[in-house]
């Protein structure tokens, strides 16, 4: 092993750093907001707005990601006339794959809180919005609480896929390492050590977030 040739290439790994955080980020934020949103219009009984929704799921949860990643990189150009940006297309991809499985936890904690604690929030005056706000949803935090921390993991392992389609983050930048130096171990590892540190460092915030919410 000769890591000492990727020391030319260090501004290199930053930057893809910087890019797979930004991309992250990004992507949770759609992907929490879109998924808090579908969670709750999914509890009242309204059939055909929840048939609406449980498609949306499962679209994005049937197709793999890569096959939406391509298709909103490379065929939205074909079907718009609009060249779509590598860094759009990779947080609205893995934002939209994310709303679908952050809706399916949240309704489904939401779901799981007993329904006296409704009928009590409206009893006293509280609408649906404000019940769902203030009581219901501060409840099934508790449970969910875990799940969505794992989701944040994914989102960010996920994020890897965007060097398929050129955009310079971690992955691609072990990718040109690679070429330029003719060495494959040294690059990857040091990527595949960067996503662990993350991703541990992830998981303590979750396991103490997961105490604090018992």
């Amino acid at each position: 092993m000769k890591f000492e040739l990727l020391g030319p290439y260090i501004p290199m790994f930053a930057n893809g750093l910087a890019v797979t955080c930004e991309v992250t980020v990004a992507a949770l934020v759609i992907a929490f907001a879109l998924g808090f949103a579908i969670a709750v219009l999914k509890v009242p009984p309204c059939r055909p707005l929840r048939a609406l929704l449980d498609f949306y799921t499962s679209v994005f949860r049937g197709v793999p990601l890569i096959v939406l990643l391509f298709m909103a990189y490379f065929a939205t150009p074909q079907l718009t006339g609009y060249k779509i940006s590598m860094f759009a297309a990779g947080i609205l991809t893995l934002g939209l794959n994310g709303s679908a499985t952050v809706s399916e936890t949240v309704r489904g904690g939401i779901e799981g809180v007993d329904r006296g604690q409704r009928d009590a929030a409206e009893s006293i005056g509280l609408d649906y919005v404000k019940t769902m706000r203030l009581v219901i949803i501060p409840q099934a935090m508790r449970s969910v609480a875990p799940a969505l921390v794992n989701e944040v993991i994914t989102v960010l392992k996920s994020s890897s896929l965007v060097a398929t389609i050129g955009l310079m983050d971690m992955m691609r930048a072990a990718q040109s390492v690679q070429a330029l130096t003719y060495r494959a171990f040294e690059p990857f590892l040091v990527v595949a050590v960067v996503y662990y540190v993350i991703v541990m460092v992830l998981a303590r915030v979750g396991r103490a977030l997961e105490k604090r919410l018992k």
